[in-house]
């Protein structure tokens, strides 16, 4: 029994919860729609037209401006939004290439 707990956590797991982040300055809106959570292609669409009447989006909070778009949804979203000023962690132990690594000898 215990060995069936862990595959059946999976799937209850929604598989935009595994998607990389996006980012919002350069994705298309039917990215956006397939990315996050709550977001259809209409409200794709009114971040994309967001974005070009107001230049990049800085932050996941000018989401709010865009009518349709809550607090809710933003919580939702926040981890798999890039903007110009929230970029994805950088890796803590990158792999480095064997032509990097110095010989111990």
């Amino acid at each position: 029994m215990k060995h069936l707990i862990f595959p059946i956590m999976l799937l209850l797991i929604p598989i935009s919860a595994l998607a990389e982040p996006i980012d919002l300055n350069v994705a298309s809106a039917q990215k956006i729609a397939e990315t996050l959570d709550g977001i259809g292609r209409s409200k794709a669409q009114k971040i994309i037209e967001y974005r070009i009447r107001f230049g990049p989006i800085d932050t996941p909070e000018e989401l709010l401006a865009i009518k349709g778009i809550g607090e809710k949804t933003l919580e939702k979203n926040r981890a798999k939004i890039i903007t110009r000023l929230i970029q994805p962690p950088k890796p803590t132990n990158p792999v480095r290439g064997l032509d990097e690594i110095r010989p111990n000898h």
